[in-house]
């Protein structure tokens, strides 16, 4: 699954971990309590006399209050946190203080494009820029100056129509340069797990991380008008 894979599993993992652990813990407690206060047989439903809208001031437990409070606080933090790389080695700006790719290649320099995984992120010696444009409902690919080995554009057939086809390179990191000629779209790498909105007269950016060779399609997930579904492009990366 190309980038999702090293980029994004282990903070999948422990946002399933953390989602099972207060789920455990916040169902519990409401099975707990929803049986255990529930009135014996023959007894007074309402043994505390409670009242609608009124909450007993001698039931107020200040503690309890707060650590329900501060306990998801700090859970929250600490999940934004751990986010915060993998979501900047994918949004951040080209030639930024960050540096995870470096400046746009030189003829003939090599991307090198690899995962450190020892910091968990995507880095690169250099990048390439490429271009997308959204129409209805279709997508348009720029490959500059690029040679044919590092970019090209084509057709290929997907459900029985002609679509556009990107061809990238493995190892390369792409820097798209994208917008729109009508209205909002947001095309959406597949195997790669990434997407950003492209809009009329505002460009966009994203970093398209070429790091395996496959097939597979690059879709629209704005709606934008009748077609949308069938606004398809494929996407191949070769050796």
């Amino acid at each position: 699954m190309g980038l999702i894979t090293p980029l994004y599993d282990d903070l999948w993992n422990e946002y399933v971990l953390w989602s099972a652990l207060v789920g455990l813990f916040t169902f519990g407690w409401l099975y707990h309590h929803s049986f255990y206060y529930t009135a014996k047989e023959g007894e007074s439903p309402n043994v505390d006399n409670l009242q609608v809208g009124v909450f007993p001031k001698e039931y107020d437990n200040l503690k309890l209050e707060l650590a329900w409070f501060i306990a998801p606080l700090i859970l929250i933090i600490y999940l934004t946190y751990i986010s915060w790389a993998p979501l900047d080695n994918i949004w951040s700006a080209a030639n930024s203080e960050v540096g995870y790719y470096g400046d746009e290649c030189e003829t003939g320099e090599s991307s090198n494009l690899m995962f450190n995984d020892d910091l968990g992120l995507y880095e690169a010696n250099c990048y390439e820029v490429i271009g997308i444009k959204g129409y209805q409902w279709y997508w348009e690919f720029d490959c500059f100056d690029l040679s044919e080995d590092l970019c090209a554009v084509s057709t290929t057939t997907i459900e029985g129509k002609d679509q556009p086809h990107l061809s990238l390179k493995a190892g390369t990191a792409y820097f798209a340069v994208m917008d729109s000629n009508d209205v909002t779209h947001a095309p959406w790498f597949v195997s790669l797990g990434i997407k950003e909105d492209v809009l009329p007269q505002q460009t966009t950016t994203q970093w398209v991380l070429a790091d395996e060779v496959e097939n597979f399609l690059l879709l629209c997930t704005e709606y934008c008008g009748d077609d949308h579904a069938y606004m398809i492009a494929g996407v191949s990366v070769h050796a």
